[in-house]
């Protein structure tokens, strides 16, 4: 598989903005998406020095995450190597032999296996994740994903974000958040792009991501 090349807008959906939004994306785009909505669960990986969520901290134009995707039934399936810089974003995505978690236990990276032998994305994944050394499990994100399109246009809106650190991983101080907002976001080749909708809802573009906002909430103590 060929790697996916797009550009990536985000924008921060409030509690008080949610019902609005939801209505106007039902409203324009309602049943433009075979799987209109469902849960989307990942586990990160990062490095022993937190090299991808320094990335995010510091700001820098380079930006790529390590992850395992799953939807909603416990198990996960794809093996995920996202790239993002000042140009767009660039992934790779392999099917893996399906995994699951142990309470707080996370699989590990190097059990992970092809669900397809000699899977030539896989392997190009495992060997980019190499130059990072060991990998550990970072964060789990947790959200339930409600999808539109519109010609090259792919929108979703991710609300009941919950994030999950583990035993085996990089150590938090809280071992479950849940994010008090939501987050919209729109992918597509286009370089300006021009929605209806962004002028009515006025929401705030973003550039941090939910791995980086997870791990923020669960390295704070709860309030």
């Amino acid at each position: 598989m060929a790697k996916i090349g797009y550009n990536e807008y985000k924008f921060h959906v409030g509690n008080d903005d949610l019902k609005l939004i939801r209505t106007l994306l039902d409203s324009f785009y309602g049943g433009t998406d075979p799987f209109p909505e469902g849960v989307v669960d990942s586990i990160y990986y990062d490095s022993l020095d937190r090299r991808a969520y320094r990335q995010c901290l510091d700001g820098e134009a380079m930006k790529r995450k390590f992850r395992i995707r799953g939807y909603g039934d416990g198990r996960f399936h794809q093996i995920h190597l996202k790239e993002k810089d000042l140009f767009g974003v660039g992934k790779l995505k392999s099917k893996i032999a399906p995994v699951s978690t142990t309470e707080h236990v996370a699989p590990a990276w190097d059990d992970l296996k092809p669900l397809v032998a000699q899977d030539p994305v896989f392997a190009r994944i495992m060997s980019e994740a190499e130059s990072w050394g060991p990998l550990v499990p970072s964060v789990r994100v947790r959200y339930h994903r409600y999808r539109y399109r519109i010609n090259d246009y792919r929108m979703t809106l991710d609300t009941k974000i919950e994030v999950i650190s583990f035993v085996n991983g990089i150590a938090c101080v809280r071992d479950y958040a849940l994010l008090r907002d939501h987050v919209l976001e729109i992918k597509t080749a286009d370089p300006r792009p021009h929605i209806p909708l962004m002028g009515l809802a006025r929401l705030h573009q973003i550039s941090f991501s939910k791995f980086f906002l997870g791990l923020n909430s669960l390295m704070q103590m709860s309030a």
